[in-house]
Formats: C-alpha cells, structure tokens, sequence
C-alpha cells in the first residue's frame, strides 16, 4: 500500500519557550510545522512548502524534519532575511499567549513571491493540502487570489483540501481582511477544523448552532469542531458526531495541542473512515501534547 501524500504551506518559525521563572528554551514550531511534525509516517508522506533563514540556527530545524521525517524538497533558505520567532508564556492554567517578530521573515516574504501557478504543477501529485488561516494571514491578497488559482487547478486532479480555520486577529489587518480571505477559500476546503476560541475570535459565537448553520453556508461536508475541550463534533455529509472527552485538572502548555489533535483526526480517519476513532484519536494525542512544555514535544 502506497503512502498518502499530504504537503503543507506555512511558516515555521524559532520558538523561544519560558519553562520556568526567566528561564527559556529554543525549538521552532508553527502550526502547519506542528500539523505534519505529529502525523503518523507510517502511512503518510508528509512535504513542507516554507522558507527558513540561511544562518547556522536553522540547521537544528532541518534536524527536526529528519526526525520527524518531514521532506525539505519544497524548502527555500533565503540568506537575506531570517527565519521569523516568537515567543510563549503561558499562565498557571497553562493558557498560552505569543509574541511574535515575523513582519520581515524568511517565509513571509517567499510565500508572497511564489509563483503558485508553477508550483501547482508538483502540487496535483499530492493527495491532499493543508494549510491554515495563520498561513493565509501572512499572504498578500494579490498572493492569495493566486494560491486559490492553484487550488482550483489541483482539486481538478482530486486532491483534497485541509484548511485549520486558526484565527489570529492581530496578524490581520482588520476582521473585514479576514472575512474576505475566508470567504475567498471556504468554499474550495474538503475538510475544515475549528476550534470554539477561532470561530469566537472571528465571529463571536461559538455555539454549536452556529457552527452548523457556517459549515452548511461554505458548504463544508466535512468538518471537524472543537467547541472546548470536553465537547467534540464532527458534521460529516449532513450527519452529525458528537465524543465527550475527560479533560485534564491542570495542563502544562496548550501551544501545539490543537495542531496535534488535527494529524491524529487526519491520520486515523485517513485509513479507517471512522469518525469516532479518528475522534479518540486525535483528544488522546491532544491531551498528551497538553502536558509538556511547547508546541513539538
């Protein structure tokens, strides 16, 4: 049996982590790096589309690839600018909050030079891609039209589309940049994750009805709903699954958790087709990731 091919766009970026009181390790993490870092290689190939900085830092993140074994065929080092950093401090619940120098990275600006057309040329051999709304954040909208170009193209040749709705307001210029971003691409995504705190932070509802009446908008016929951590749901061709998790008293660090959850669903449900286990699944990894500190663990 062949591997599935999934290949993700986005930006990794340094991750400066505080473990405790003024003192704070080094890693690099991102959504999209965090998405293809916890999938299950043994039956996925997974590929990144990014670009890191050339100086002597980065060589740990090539490390982390090989590790996870993640491709770096789609991967540009730009020797002018650097990879983009943040940090983490999470509170005694271990709710996170990010700081980020990123305006001038390496994969902000290579994302936004790419020529999207060529590059859906090696894309429609791929199975599926994943990407998120952080990744669309940092794509001019002159960009974006052009990533869409390309997802037409390649779903012609059936592969499907992931998108992590993961709403950062601050990285966008104002929520009408946002909505129309989102309603540029929704309608093209085969299957979509969500969180409660993403869709609150975009359209300040995170009601379970609500949620049902916007995938059916976008007409979405797979859709992945996290509305906290003890309720899951999953809208799957008008059908409606619903898991009551057991949530941890005290978590360390939420950072990564969700991005975790997302592989787990992906690589469970990618093989069996069920939804329950897929569910099962990906909360079991999510409440692992929860426990450490940082977001690749």
């Amino acid at each position: 049996m062949s591997k599935i091919k999934i290949c993700a766009i986005g930006e990794s970026m340094i991750e400066i982590t505080n473990i405790q009181g003024s003192k704070f390790v080094q890693s690099f993490a991102g959504d999209t790096l965090n998405f293809l870092s916890y999938l299950n290689k043994k039956n996925i190939s997974a590929d990144y589309l990014t670009a890191v900085g050339g100086s002597k830092i980065n060589k740990d993140f090539f490390y982390l690839l090989k590790s996870r074994s993640i491709s770096n065929k789609f991967i540009h080092v730009d020797n002018k600018n650097e990879t983009g950093l943040y940090l983490i401090k999470n509170d005694n619940k271990g709710e996170k909050s990010f700081y980020y120098w990123r305006d001038n990275s390496a994969a902000k600006i290579h994302l936004n030079k790419l020529n999207y057309n060529k590059i859906s040329v090696a894309l429609k051999k791929y199975d599926y891609l994943y990407f998120s709304g952080i990744t669309l954040s940092v794509i001019s909208n002159k960009k974006q039209n052009e990533l869409l170009y390309a997802i037409k193209k390649i779903k012609n040749h059936n592969v499907k589309i992931i998108f992590d709705l993961n709403v950062r307001v601050k990285r966008w210029l104002s929520k009408k940049t946002l909505t129309n971003s989102m309603n540029l691409f929704l309608p093209y995504i085969d299957i979509l994750f969500c969180s409660g705190e993403d869709i609150k932070n975009w359209k300040n509802n995170q009601s379970l009805e609500f949620f049902k009446n916007f995938v059916k908008f976008y007409n979405i016929k797979h859709a992945i709903f996290r509305q906290n951590a003890s309720k899951n749901y999953v809208f799957l061709n008008n059908s409606l699954y619903q898991i009551m998790n057991k949530t941890k008293k005290k978590i360390i660090d939420s950072s990564g958790a969700g991005d975790g959850y997302n592989a787990a669903y992906i690589s469970e449900y990618l093989i069996s087709n069920d939804v329950y286990r897929s569910l099962k699944s990906a909360h079991f990894l999510g409440s692992k990731i929860v426990m450490k500190k940082g977001a690749i663990v």
